[in-house]
């Protein structure tokens, strides 16, 4: 399994699997142990996310 880091901030990172063609979106409670939660997205879950997304940042806006 082969992990890049895509973007990478305090308390998300974004990573590609490229072996298995997949994102992961790693999330931590940002507390002194952080807890992890690992969500792993296809492509078409990774499309969905995007139009969510955007759809949000036009209502915010």
């Amino acid at each position: 399994m082969a992990w890049i880091n895509m973007l990478e901030r305090e308390q998300l990172t974004v990573k590609l699997d490229n072996k298995d063609e997949m994102a992961l979106l790693e999330v931590n409670d940002g507390g002194i142990s952080p807890n992890y939660v690992t969500i792993r997205l296809n492509e078409n879950e990774i499309d969905e996310l995007i139009e969510a997304l955007q759809r949000i940042k036009q209502a915010i806006q």
